[in-house]
């Protein structure tokens, strides 16, 4: 005969184990939404390969537009659904300085005689088009938070932030050799001339890649998906990010161009969750960028 004690543990232990799918239930919905909702901005509404030239301006103000009415609508809401403004806000920032770098990121192109397919053009290039998006998180986020740590680039541990990136740096070996590195072919000369404007360019794109994907949403999906479920997630969208612009092909070489920025992405995010800085991080992925540019000029 079954007693009340025994009735009264088993209707407790069927709740939990409705309510622990449920949250996995949720926890998943959210991952995916969340996904979605990174490449609509970074590549829909930022890089790719896939939308024409003449779209990409109505593009990116549409992919603003949404997630201007949706920060608005949830900032505004009453209840649980509320929580979710700030990673409304953080994507609306992040398309709002992707539409800019379109608007009022091609002033390169007036300058007489400079061609992006020449080192000290492409860097220039990269400073043009990166301004407008870490003009854009920075006065977003100061709005809002009156503070810079929000995104890592104050507060932490500075040092320890540098130590870490300096630590995870030779990862970035992988896209030397990745992009065919052992084919390397230019002088020293010349590798000497184009260092500062291949430092320009690692610089540059280093800080708004940092800033965008990594500064933007770690701590954001921390309170979601706990530190290391964030991290995961971030370096998922680094990944896609980066696939995305490259272009979609066979499986293996898809494999090979999602894999590297995926293993790169956990290092980084991991440097700055241990420093609660953003410094190492940028500083690990210029030395990634320099390797990136030897390759495209020098092979």
């Amino acid at each position: 005969m079954i007693s009340e004690l025994d009735k009264y543990e088993s209707t407790d232990q069927s709740t939990e184990m409705t309510d622990g799918n449920e949250n996995r239930f949720h926890t998943s919905l959210l991952l995916i939404l969340f996904i979605v909702c990174s490449f609509l901005v970074l590549n829909v509404g930022g890089y790719n390969s896939f939308i024409p030239l003449h779209l990409i301006l109505v593009t990116r103000a549409a992919v603003a537009g949404i997630f201007l009415i949706a920060t608005l609508i949830l900032y505004q809401s009453k209840g649980a659904l509320n929580k979710y403004w700030k990673v409304s806000f953080s994507f609306l920032i992040a398309s709002i300085g992707l539409l800019f770098a379109w608007v009022f990121g091609l002033w390169y192109t007036l300058i007489p005689g400079l061609s992006a397919s020449t080192v000290e053009g492409a860097a220039i290039a990269k400073v043009s088009e990166v301004l407008p998006i870490i003009a854009a998180i920075l006065v977003g986020i100061w709005v809002v938070e009156k503070d810079f740590s929000a995104v890592y680039l104050t507060g932490g541990n500075f040092r320890k932030s540098i130590k870490l990136g300096i630590i995870v740096s030779p990862a970035a070996l992988f896209v030397f050799f990745a992009l065919g590195g052992i084919g390397f072919s230019a002088t020293v000369n010349e590798v000497i001339t184009w260092m500062p404007w291949i430092c320009v360019f690692a610089f540059s794109n280093g800080l708004m890649e940092e800033l965008l994907i990594r500064g933007l949403f770690l701590r954001e999906y921390e309170q979601f998906f706990g530190q290391r479920g964030a991290v995961i997630l971030t370096s998922v969208v680094f990944a896609l990010f980066h696939q995305a612009i490259i272009g979609f092909s066979d499986i293996l070489t898809m494999a090979g161009n999602f894999s590297i920025p995926l293993i790169l992405g956990l290092l980084w995010g991991y440097a700055i969750q241990k420093s609660d800085n953003l410094w190492g991080a940028v500083l690990a992925h210029i030395i990634a960028d320099i390797f990136f540019v030897l390759v495209m000029f020098g092979v």
